[in-house]
C-alpha cells in the first residue's frame, strides 16, 4: 500500500501596488534624423506589494527596450529601464508613449510619454543641431549607430512653467 501525501505549497495573491515614474512626461531637445535617442526611465514601487510587470507596450516599433528588467520588483525598490528610440523613421515633432502593465493601482497600467523634434540633416549649411551634436569622427556618423542621451525638460521645469505662463 502506497501512502499519497498531498503536495502543499505557499500561495500568495499579489494585490495592487502604487507605482511612481520619475519624470513621466518628458520633452527632449532636438536631435538629428537617423540618430538613436537613449532614454532612461526610473520606475519606483512605492506600494506595499511586489510589482509584477506583465507587459510593456511602446507606442511604435521605433522604441526598443534595451535593458533586462527583473520579473518582480519588491516593495520600496526601484529599477531603471533603458529604451532606444530610432529617429530615422520620423521627422519633425514626434510624440510617443510607453505603457507598463501589471498589478499597478488603480488602473493596472502606467504611461510614460515623451516628445522630440527630429531635424533632417542639411546638405549645404549646417544647422544648430548638426554643430551641437556633431559626431567625433565621420565613421561614427557613417555607422548609423550614433546614440545620444539628450537632455530633457518636464512641464514643471519648462521656461513657461517657471514664468507662470
Amino acid at each position: 500500500m502506497v501512502a499519497v501525501m498531498p503536495l502543499t505549497g505557499c500561495r500568495k495573491v499579489v494585490g495592487p501596488t502604487q507605482v511612481r515614474v520619475v519624470d513621466p512626461v518628458r520633452h527632449y531637445l532636438p536631435i538629428l534624423q537617423g540618430d538613436i535617442l537613449r532614454m532612461y526611465w526610473t520606475i519606483c514601487n512605492d506600494g506595499p506589494e511586489p510589482l509584477v510587470i506583465s507587459e510593456i507596450h511602446p507606442a511604435c516599433s521605433a522604441i526598443v527596450l534595451i535593458s533586462r528588467i527583473p520579473d518582480v520588483i519588491i516593495a520600496g525598490d526601484s529599477i531603471v529601464m533603458e529604451f532606444d528610440y530610432d529617429t530615422s523613421k520620423n521627422v519633425n515633432l514626434s510624440k510617443h508613449c510607453i505603457r507598463l502593465f501589471g498589478n499597478i493601482a488603480p488602473e493596472g497600467s502606467v504611461t510614460m510619454t515623451f516628445d522630440i523634434n527630429i531635424v533632417r540633416p542639411t546638405v549645404d549649411n549646417s544647422d544648430y543641431e548638426e554643430h551641437f551634436f556633431s559626431p567625433r569622427n565621420a565613421e561614427e556618423r557613417m555607422s548609423g549607430k550614433v546614440i545620444r542621451v539628450n537632455s530633457y525638460y518636464t512641464d514643471l521645469t519648462s521656461p513657461d512653467a517657471l514664468l507662470g505662463l
